[in-house]
C-alpha cells in the first residue's frame, strides 16, 4: 500500500503541474450514494452525478453517513470506492487520499492490460463545430430515423442488417478501410441483410478499424459508420460483460455502475449499435442529468446521426452541463 501511495503522489506531483495542459479525462463515476461532490479544476465543489467525467487534479468528496462513490478508471478498467467523509485527489491511475478511511481499490478488469486500453470514445471526445454539420438539414432528423435502425456484429464474420426500403429493388453494401487502411469491398444484395463468408471476412484484419454504409442507386439508407472487427480476445471480454450484464438483468440485479461498465467496454471497442441500445435506456432512467445526455450526444456522433445528436446535446445544455464546442 506505502509503494502504491508513492506511485500515487508522484503521478499527482505530475499531474498538477501540467494542470494548464488541454487534456482528455481518465476516469467517470459509475455510482454515487448519498451526499458526494466533486471539484473540477477552476471549479467550485459541486454534486457529483452519474456518467461524470473525471480529470487529473480533480477533487472528490464525500461527507455524511452511508454516502460513497466508485469511480472506474480508463487506464485499465479498475474501480476505486470512497467511503463517507473523505477527501481524495484524482491522478491519472487512480485516487489519492487526503483525509477519511481507506480507499479501496479493485483489480484491474481490462485482460489486455494498460497497453490495450484505448481512451473510450464516448467519455473523451471533445466537441467541434463539424461534429454537427448537416444537423439542421431539412428532413435530416427524420432521414436518421430510418438508418438508426440498422446494426452490425463486428464478431468475425461480420453481420450487417438494415431497415428494408420498399422502393429499393437492391442495396449496395459497402466496407471500407478507417483512415490510414486501404480496403474497399461492396456487395450486392436483393434482401436488407447480410453475413460476410469465411473468405470475404478473411480479407479483414482483426483488430483493424472499418467502415460501413448501405446505398441503394443514389440513396444512401446507412449513412457511413465505423465498426472494429473484434480479435477473439476482444470478443471474448465483450461477450463476458454483455452475458454477465444479461444475467443481472434477468435476476433483477442490475445497477447503474453494470449500464457503465458495458458502456465504456462497448465504447472501447467501437460496438456503436449497443452502445446506442445503452444510452437510450440511460437516458430514459436518469432524465433530468446532463452527463447521461453528454454521453449519448457522443454516442450518436459515433452513429454519424448528426440531427440526433444536436437534439441530445440541447438537453445537455438545457439540464445545466457545461460542454464546449470546438472550432
Amino acid at each position: 500500500m506505502r509503494l502504491r501511495l508513492a506511485a500515487l503522489a508522484l503521478v499527482l506531483c505530475l499531474s498538477l503541474s501540467a494542470l494548464a495542459q488541454d487534456k482528455m479525462p481518465v476516469a467517470v463515476i459509475s455510482l454515487v450514494w448519498g451526499e458526494v461532490t466533486v471539484k473540477h479544476q477552476d471549479a467550485d465543489y459541486k454534486p457529483a452525478r452519474w456518467l461524470e467525467p473525471i480529470w487529473e487534479g480533480d477533487f472528490v468528496k464525500t461527507a455524511g453517513p452511508g454516502s460513497k462513490l466508485l469511480i472506474t478508471f480508463f487506464n485499465d478498467n479498475h474501480q476505486e470506492v470512497m467511503g463517507q467523509d473523505a477527501v481524495a485527489t484524482v491522478t491519472s491511475v487512480g485516487l489519492y487520499s487526503q483525509s477519511g478511511p481507506q480507499i479501496r481499490v479493485d483489480g484491474p478488469r481490462n485482460p489486455f492490460g494498460a497497453g490495450g486500453v484505448q481512451n473510450p470514445y464516448v467519455y473523451t471526445h471533445k466537441l467541434v463545430q463539424a461534429d454537427f454539420a448537416g444537423a439542421d438539414a431539412p428532413n435530416a432528423y427524420q432521414n436518421e430515423e430510418t438508418s438508426m435502425k440498422a446494426w452490425m456484429n463486428s464478431s468475425s464474420p461480420p453481420r450487417f442488417w438494415w431497415p428494408p426500403s420498399p422502393a429499393a429493388a437492391s442495396y449496395t453494401l459497402q466496407v471500407n478501410g478507417a483512415p490510414g487502411i486501404t480496403f474497399n469491398w461492396s456487395q450486392m444484395s436483393e434482401t436488407n441483410q447480410h453475413a460476410m463468408s469465411p473468405s470475404e471476412s478473411n480479407a479483414l484484419t482483426k483488430g483493424a478499424v472499418y467502415v460501413w454504409t448501405v446505398t441503394s442507386g443514389d440513396t444512401v439508407l446507412v449513412p457511413p459508420y465505423q465498426f472494429l472487427l473484434l480479435t477473439l480476445p476482444q470478443d471474448k471480454w465483450l461477450k463476458g460483460i454483455a452475458d454477465a450484464f444479461t444475467d443481472k438483468r434477468n435476476r433483477g440485479q442490475l445497477q447503474r455502475s453494470d449500464y457503465t461498465d458495458y458502456l465504456l467496454v462497448c465504447s472501447q471497442l467501437l460496438r456503436v449499435d449497443n452502445a446506442l441500445s445503452l444510452m437510450r435506456e440511460m437516458s430514459a432512467m436518469d432524465p433530468q442529468n446532463p452527463r447521461v445526455f453528454r454521453a449519448l450526444t457522443r454516442v450518436y456522433l459515433l452513429k454519424n446521426c448528426p440531427a440526433h445528436a444536436k437534439e441530445a446535446f440541447d438537453m445537455e445544455i438545457k439540464l445545466g452541463g457545461v460542454d464546449p464546442v470546438g472550432l
